[in-house]
């Protein structure tokens, strides 16, 4: 069972951050990117402090990066990436941080097409060392359990979902915000060779 979507913060400087995202990937995906400020500057305001608008968890995957993917710089995005987008305690920690201190309004789980992590965890080589215990971390739906038929884009898709669930299964503090409509929870997917993300839908509650 997943989390459920909600309104936008009151926040006139963080109303509809999901259309912000949206946009901004509009942008990236057909060339058109906006003008960025990432000089003197800009990391002098930042420096006095920061105000992501959004937090994302994604893979680490070297071809996905959160701020050029939504077209965004610096000081937008508080961005927290791990192989297979995977929940753990200091994955967590982290995000706890950017809605309970930060005030992000929006978390988005970000996977993307032909993922490393989800081929190994469809594998049947057991991994050794920290890489076998973050893979155990990845879902790749029941359905792709039984060793046969087995597809990447569906195990992407489902690990994607699983890991939504997890943030308020995992972390009381999400979960209170979440039940408080503080916060919105997005999930998607990301083309590697379009560069556009699929939104997914999310289980209601």
């Amino acid at each position: 069972m997943y989390i459920r979507l909600f309104g936008a913060r009151s926040d006139p400087q963080r109303r509809r951050p999901l259309s912000r995202l949206k946009t901004g990937n509009e942008h990236f995906a057909s060339d058109n990117f906006g003008k960025k400020d990432i000089g003197a500057s800009r990391r002098e305001e930042l420096a006095k402090g920061q105000h992501p608008f959004a937090a994302i968890l994604s893979c680490a995957d070297s071809r996905v990066p959160p701020e050029h993917v939504f077209d965004q710089g610096l000081g937008d995005l508080f961005v927290v990436r791990v192989a297979g987008n995977v929940t753990d305690p200091a994955l967590l920690g982290s995000l706890e941080y950017a809605v309970e201190h930060l005030h992000v309004p929006v978390i988005v789980v970000l996977g993307h097409e032909e993922c490393g992590a989800v081929k190994a965890a469809l594998g049947t080589e057991r991994l050794p060392g920290n890489l076998g215990v973050l893979i155990q971390e990845v879902y790749t739906g029941k359905a792709d359990t039984n060793g046969t038929g087995k597809n990447v884009g569906s195990a992407v898709k489902a690990n994607v979902l699983h890991q939504v669930g997890q943030l308020t299964a995992k972390s009381p503090v999400i979960k209170e915000f979440v039940d408080s409509q503080r916060i919105k929870v997005a999930a998607g997917v990301y083309s590697l060779k379009t560069g556009k993300i699929d939104w997914l839908e999310l289980s209601k509650k």
